[in-house]
């Protein structure tokens, strides 16, 4: 009897890692496509990328479902390409570099000593929607981090495609 192989078992359609936003708003990083050892149903292994953080899995066929959500015909979870991703609000800022951290972490490599640590949240914002805001000079400057992270990911992290 010849030990069983990958090739025995049923398709994966597997969900492409990157950087995912769920029709709700929340941010997600997939880190792999598994299967489930009780029915071999093809999961999609992702973390939050806020609050807790937590590890979940999902079928992929409802992680890559479109469907009717909030009376819209729309994605349950849509793909994002961090190098392109509009940078205006503090969960998406989180977001992106949390993602770009965690590709460079999983490779045992760290962005913060390599490049440079990202910009710090302003503390100092009035909320009078000033010219030359605090906010703006973040988002500015989180942009300049993004292109140097991203360079030095695609250089220095092999099987990282960070723009995926």
């Amino acid at each position: 009897m010849t030990a069983p192989t990958d090739h025995d078992l049923p398709p994966l359609n597997a969900t492409p890692p990157g950087l995912y936003r769920h029709y709700k708003g929340g941010w997600y990083a997939v880190l792999d496509t598994v299967r489930c050892s009780e029915t071999l149903q093809g999961m999609t292994l992702y973390r939050a990328l806020y609050s807790g953080w937590g590890l979940w899995v999902r079928p992929a066929a409802m992680f890559a479902e479109r469907g009717v959500f909030d009376g819209k015909e729309q994605p349950r979870f849509t793909r994002y390409d961090p190098g392109l991703l509009p940078l205006g609000d503090l969960p998406t800022a989180q977001a992106l570099i949390a993602h770009l951290r965690g590709l460079a972490e999983r490779r045992g490599l760290s962005l913060d000593t390599a490049v440079r640590p990202p910009p710090p949240e302003p503390t100092t914002c009035c909320g009078r929607g000033c010219n030359g805001c605090v906010w703006e000079g973040f988002y500015e400057a989180l942009h300049h981090w993004r292109v140097d992270a991203l360079a030095w990911l695609e250089v220095n992290a092999p099987g990282c495609n960070p723009s995926a």
